[in-house]
């Protein structure tokens, strides 16, 4: 077996817990949101941690220029003004892009399980649902769900 087929016979398995078929999938996806929603916290901690550093010099920096620009311009100096408003915006869009790998690191796992479900799943009707309805109309809620209640039990 290669390892695709591990992997599809691990995230199948949920599927086939419950008897019903209706059941299986319904529990399946449930399965697969929460450890999609697990592995993307894990990820997004894991990049925080890498990004730490950075991100702290990152956040530092464009306080400071943020700070030399205010006062640049109560002393009345624009082209200061200007080069420390301008190295501030850097800072902060750097700030942004560091903040945006940890949003990838959480909504990657979402995304491999939308593409294995569409692949698994590809033209077998939804139980419970109209006809045109895909697997993402389980998924997506309840992978939203999970993060919310992975986020309410990871506070306490």
């Amino acid at each position: 077996m290669n390892p695709f087929q591990i992997l599809d016979a691990i995230l199948i398995a949920p599927f086939r817990l419950p008897g019903p078929p209706e059941a299986g999938f319904v529990f399946g996806v449930f399965v697969l949101a929460v450890a999609s929603a697990a592995l993307g916290k894990a990820s997004m901690a894991l990049v925080a941690r890498v990004q730490r550093v950075r991100q702290e010099r990152e956040e530092g920096d464009a306080q400071k220029h943020s700070d030399l620009s205010v006062r640049a311009l109560q002393e009345g100096d624009k082209k200061a003004y200007l080069a420390q408003n301008h190295l501030a915006q850097q800072a902060y869009g750097n700030t942004l892009a560091l903040s945006a790998g940890r949003g990838a690191g959480l909504l990657w796992p979402a995304c491999a399980s939308l593409t294995w479900l569409s692949w698994r799943f590809d033209g077998i009707p939804m139980p419970f649902l109209w006809r045109s309805a895909g697997p993402a109309s389980y998924f997506i809620p309840l992978y939203i769900l999970a993060l919310w209640g992975l986020s309410r039990l990871l506070r306490k």
